[in-house]
């Protein structure tokens, strides 16, 4: 089905008209990175995949159909730059921390000096002279133990004839390094040395990707430092539907006022009410009192 929607579109399925709208791109399930440019995280193609960088997958459409009616579509320019603002705030995010890894990497990276690179079918080969080599010496001394120097000093002398050669077989691939590296773009620990790896490096999916990144963020920083001003109507007119906005905040912000202080009077008119008639509850009280009084 994926394969489908990227070649045909999520339309195919549609009416003839609804096909022929041409703005199915709009839909919340296409990816709209992928249309201005391209999807890092692809779910067909995954820049970050089995990385310690992988951010995930973007499951939505990305489709060239769509990106095709996109491109032809009346309104694009208005669509682009919205989608422009939020894949470059995305985009630099993956900058930030590509950057952020760099410079942990660099602590890391191993200084110049002496390195020894024995391949494994060599090492193989190594741990079976050493095995030779404890069997003769083990050998020379029970000849030893029993008497028979002669046959004990050749034992002796075949052993050191195998250390020497498991030395020179070290020798043969241990080197002077330069040191290592960090990849300025994608962050990776290489040796510029060593021509064949730092090759597959440079070719390698990550190191692309961050390099497409980087180039697409400094293309949108100069397409937006290069956009027109807006009209000075325009602006004006931005400008008087801000301070409506904000004059509506403020009727609404003294509305409430008004209500509260509305009920606070209410509460205060309650109040007089309550002590009025525990006044008079009091004065009654004290004239039957007198009246008692005058009667005894």
């Amino acid at each position: 089905r994926a394969l489908l929607d990227s070649l045909m579109g999520p339309s195919r399925d549609k009416s003839a008209q609804e096909q022929q709208r041409g703005d199915g791109w709009k839909d919340k399930n296409v990816c709209k990175r992928y249309l201005i440019g391209f999807c890092p995280n692809n779910n067909q193609d995954n820049w970050f995949k089995n990385t310690r960088r992988d951010v995930g997958v973007c499951s939505k459409i990305h489709s060239d159909r769509l990106k095709e009616d996109f491109d032809k579509h009346p309104e694009r320019e208005k669509y682009e730059l919205e989608y422009e603002r939020e894949f470059i705030s995305f985009l630099e995010g993956l900058v930030f921390e590509a950057d952020a890894w760099i410079s942990r990497e660099k602590r890391n990276c191993k200084a110049p000096g002496t390195e020894t690179r024995i391949p494994s079918r060599v090492w193989e080969q190594i741990e079976a002279m050493q095995k030779q080599s404890e069997q003769l010496m083990n050998k020379a001394e029970d000849l030893a133990e029993n008497n028979e120097i002669a046959a004990s000093k050749e034992a002796l002398h075949a052993c050191d004839n195998i250390k020497e050669e498991i030395e020179r077989m070290k020798a043969k691939h241990t080197f002077q390094s330069g040191g290592e590296e960090v990849c300025e773009v994608c962050g990776v620990r290489c040796q510029p040395g060593e021509v064949a790896d730092y090759q597959a490096h440079l070719d390698g999916k990550l190191h692309e990707g961050y390099t497409r990144i980087r180039q697409k963020v400094r293309e949108l920083r100069e397409k937006q430092r290069n956009l027109p001003a807006k009209p000075a109507g325009r602006e004006a007119e931005d400008k008087g539907k801000d301070r409506e906005d904000r004059g509506k905040d403020r009727d609404r912000d003294r509305d409430r006022d008004r209500d509260r202080g509305g009920d606070r009077g209410e509460r205060s008119d309650r109040g007089r009410d309550r002590a009025e008639r525990d006044r008079d509850r009091s004065r009654r009280a004290r004239s039957r009192s007198r009246s008692r009084a005058r009667r005894r």
